[in-house]
């Protein structure tokens, strides 16, 4: 199959993708109704002969979970082979290697609770915890024990926190371009990140927005094609995914995970184009220097979107990091 009958078969996925219900990683409390409790027996007789008052009843709120749905889209058999996207995107941006990966492991991108074609449950918090929880979430649904894991930009913080905190979760790791948000990221993103202009920065996240950060993340123009920019704008163009982006970016606090990035116990790949402009060879080099067992590799001629650009060199590269087991 040619990549643009491909690329065409994925888009139409919204319609043949899966959903599956979670619980939420919080808690809400719901008020019990209030019970009557039955007038108290007179007092014997002898007495003041007055009947006791009634105690006042108290209404103990009842703890229970809200539960959401996650969309994805799975395919092929094999071992597990989890595909994590980075806030403000979609299952969209693995549309030129889901399909042959596929061919090799049993292939799950799921859309990060807010985004793409995912629940926008108003009581996450999306801090990078409940990301990482509701992913695991996910994982107990598909009945997924363990899994190797593909993350691109700072839905490496997912993947990283999800290893560290539950290492038998996990098999090996690949890494695009990981980090946080850094002085080089366009000024849209740096002001949504930002707990005063956040808001109205969000409200000014349009379409002719999306195409800008779209051309600013390639090294070839020619990659971002009117389609490209309605298929990443649409998932997020309602008030609730923009609110699900903004609060992503300002709960997102990795100073932990990079802190602690020698704990790390999963084999791990790094991988990052020699033209990105939001996260240097420094940043990614931080990264590498800090694990035990991590390989570095940069991809000539691509930007920060590097799977987009060069989806041939990313999947030529997990397959040879990640063996393929034959069933």
């Amino acid at each position: 199959m040619s990549l643009s009958l491909e690329v065409k078969k994925f888009i139409n996925s919204e319609h043949t993708g899966e959903y599956i219900e979670i619980e939420l990683p919080g808690e809400i409390e719901v008020p019990r109704p209030r019970v009557k409790k039955p007038k108290a027996a007179p007092l014997p007789e002898g007495e003041d002969g007055a009947e006791t008052a009634p105690e006042p009843v108290e209404e103990v709120p009842a703890v229970q979970h809200e539960r959401a749905r996650i969309h994805y889209i799975e395919a092929g058999t094999g071992e597990p082979l989890l595909l994590i996207h980075t806030i403000g995107q979609s299952f969209y941006t693995w549309r030129k290697v889901f399909n042959r990966l596929s061919e090799h492991y049993r292939v799950i991108a799921p859309d990060l609770f807010g985004h793409g074609y995912s629940d926008r449950p108003l009581t996450f918090g999306y801090s990078i915890e409940e990301h990482t929880e509701a992913l695991i979430r996910f994982m107990d649904a598909l009945k997924i024990s363990s899994a190797h894991i593909a993350a691109f930009s700072m839905g490496s913080a997912y993947a990283l926190r999800l290893a560290m905190d539950h290492p038998e979760r996990v098999g090996r790791m690949v890494l695009l371009s990981p980090g946080g948000i850094t002085p080089e990221m366009p000024l849209t993103v740096r002001m949504i990140d930002s707990p005063l202009l956040g808001f109205a920065a969000c409200r000014l996240y349009g379409l002719k927005t999306v195409e800008k950060l779209l051309q600013e993340s390639v090294f070839d123009l020619t990659n971002i094609t009117q389609d490209v920019v309605q298929e990443y704008y649409r998932p997020a163009s309602d008030p609730e995914g923009r609110r699900a982006i903004r609060l992503s970016l300002q709960n997102y606090e990795d100073e932990d995970i990079v802190a602690n990035l020698r704990q790390l116990s999963a084999d791990t790949l790094i991988l990052m184009g020699t033209e990105d402009k939001w996260h240097t060879a420094e940043t990614c080099e931080l990264y590498h220097a800090a694990m035990r067992s991590a390989g570095f590799a940069v991809v000539r001629n691509a930007g920060h979107l590097m799977h987009e650009e060069k989806p041939d060199r990313f999947v030529a590269a997990l397959l040879e990091f990640i063996p393929v087991v034959m069933p």
